[in-house]
């Protein structure tokens, strides 16, 4: 049997177990709600896993190292603040949204509820192109880790990994994809803490630095402008990409409330160091002179040369999973947006069984489409975070005012995000991607906040809390 078939055999048993898993969890999912929501409040355990399994994703651990290899030493950290910061600044969030939304189920049940029409169908198209860029990232991501670790041909890696992510999202939903993930995480962490430790004890720790400042010293300075830029533009994009994706909301609502805060904070401290460990992958090859056809494939081309054949099947294992779990999360939280936004909308008699087989049916031909865009390779995978970005970043303030300030008024909100978006990609295509990012967050920001100054809102926040019961349910 020849290689390429023993790695494919090697993919197809990891996923398999996946398979297996899913069904048997998914025994226990009998409603629709079960499948888009879960059956049970998760704890602090498997509510910190859950959310690390998603957020650890394909470009956490592929993207990190391409900042760093681009950016160099505050490329790494720069990431690293990105998705840490914004899973913690989501913890006072998900306690207000037990606050005043305690039944709502998706991010979709707060902007149709808190704000008009206009601002809630704006909301839902952003939002569905930022969801089927990030599914294009982690195709790309299986893609190009499969190609790369195992010679697969990228066309053939994608098929794989969406086929059977769509095989086991589908089963079971929600309850499916957090039962799996705590497995995927105790793999995703093995190649954290073994593949660079095994790679610097090949190359050394003094020849790498020594190499850097021979080959580029520049990579070592802290203080390099294109670096210090993409910490503060990361960060406004990573905030913006937690807040808007219906996955988080999805968790804030899972989770027990009184641990809320404790599980938002341990993932958005755990996450910091997983990109920041991988990104160091990224100083070997600076300061070997090594230079991968793809600079998205630095970190399992390093792992390949200086971990051998080992260390590349960890760190394949392992990443894949990522991009597994997040794959499945995002399927998940997308179709849970559909049905609960979309579907009942249009048809509110539906009945339960009528409303689980549609779950299932979505899940598989989103999937489908998510495969599909997947196969061209567009743009790298932190190219497209980048560009996604200028979405996230238009929708920050929308949100915080929104939860918080009963004077944002509904007229503002959307032209805030309309503004933003707009001119978020002026600046991107005409002075740089980065600026685009920050100039997005800067005009949202300042609208919300003149425009509410201007012409003040006075929300009724019973509106949000009715969401979910029946219509004479109010606060006492």
């Amino acid at each position: 049997m020849s290689a390429l078939w023993v790695n494919i055999l090697v993919i197809l048993a990891l996923g398999a177990a996946f398979i297996v898993t899913s069904w048997y969890i998914s025994r226990k999912v009998s409603t629709a709600d079960d499948y888009i929501s879960g059956n049970g409040k998760l704890g602090v355990a498997f509510g910190t896993t859950s959310l690390l399994a998603f957020w650890v994703t394909g470009n956490t651990i592929m993207a990190a190292p391409e900042a760093a290899y681009g950016m160099g030493a505050i490329g790494a950290i720069a990431y690293s603040f990105l998705g840490g910061v914004a899973v913690v600044a989501f913890s006072p969030l998900g306690k207000r949204i037990h606050a005043i939304i305690p039944n709502g189920k998706t991010i979709g049940d707060f902007y149709k509820n808190r704000f008009d029409k206009k601002n809630y169908y704006f909301f839902l198209l952003m939002v569905f192109i930022y969801i089927f860029g990030l599914l294009m990232t982690q195709g790309i991501g299986g893609g190009l880790l499969l190609e790369q670790t195992f010679h697969i041909p990228y066309e053939l890696a994608v098929v794989l990994t969406f086929l059977i992510v769509i095989i086991y999202a589908s089963m079971g939903g929600f309850s499916s994809v957090t039962g799996i993930a705590f497995f995927q995480v105790m793999l995703i962490f093995v190649v954290v803490i073994v593949v660079p430790p095994i790679v610097y004890f090949t190359t050394g720790v003094a020849p790498v630095y020594e190499g850097i400042q021979k080959l580029a010293p520049e990579k070592l300075d802290l203080l390099l402008p294109s670096g210090i830029l993409f910490m503060f533009a990361g960060a406004m994009m990573g905030i913006g990409e937690v807040f808007m994706d219906n996955t988080f909301w999805q968790r804030a609502y899972a989770v027990r409330k009184e641990k809320l805060m404790s599980i938002f904070s341990l993932a958005g401290i755990g996450w910091f160091f997983v990109p920041l460990a991988t990104a160091t992958l990224a100083f070997v090859a600076i300061g070997t002179g090594q230079a991968p056809e793809q600079v998205n494939q630095v970190a399992p081309y390093i792992a390949e040369i200086y971990g051998g054949e080992f260390v590349s099947w960890v760190f394949l294992v392992g990443v894949w999973s990522a991009l597994a779990s997040t794959i499945a999360a995002i399927l998940n939280s997308l179709v849970s947006l559909i049905l609960n936004d979309v579907y009942k909308s249009i048809n509110p008699n539906a009945d339960n069984n009528k409303l689980l087989k549609m779950a299932k049916g979505l899940t598989v031909v989103i999937g489908i489409l998510a495969l599909l865009i997947s196969l061209p390779k567009f743009l790298t995978m932190l190219q497209m975070l980048i560009f996604l970005g200028v979405i996230n970043a238009a929708f920050v303030f929308p949100i915080i005012y929104g939860l918080f300030w009963k004077k944002l008024n509904a007229d503002v909100s959307f032209w805030a995000a309309i503004l933003a978006v707009i001119g978020g990609y002026i600046a991107y295509y005409t002075i740089g991607s980065l600026q685009g990012v920050v100039v997005s967050g800067w005009i949202s920001f300042l609208v919300c906040w003149v425009g509410s100054m201007v012409k003040p809102a006075n929300y009724d926040w019973e509106q949000l809390y009715r969401v979910g019961t029946i219509p004479e349910v109010t606060r006492k």
